[in-house]
């Protein structure tokens, strides 16, 4: 992994499954913690060049290959979600990490 990287919020914290799992509510934790890191571009960056499918990069959920803002969890939306945007657009995305 890129060496910026070593320097993110989530090495050496434990908590590593909570980048890769499938519950939407360790995801939200997951990007809780990148919302402040300081390589949070680098790693999202990254994440978009090398075309990952899977995991919490940057704030931003990779699953199967497609990138979301958020995952919902089953059931119905809470209220007030249903405007939120879920799926988010990987070249606008990468646009942004190559301007910031």
């Amino acid at each position: 992994m890129d060496k910026v990287l070593q320097n993110g919020k989530c090495v050496g914290t434990g908590q590593h499954d909570l980048f890769f799992s499938e519950r939407a509510q360790d995801l939200a934790a997951a990007q809780a913690i990148c919302h402040s890191c300081q390589v949070r571009i680098d790693c999202l960056q990254l994440a978009l060049k090398d075309g990952l499918d899977w995991g919490v990069w940057g704030g931003v959920i990779f699953w199967d290959g497609r990138v979301f803002h958020r995952k919902r969890g089953r059931g119905r939306p809470a209220r007030g979600d249903g405007k939120l945007p879920v799926e988010a657009n990987r070249a606008e995305l990468l646009e942004l990490t190559k301007s910031a």
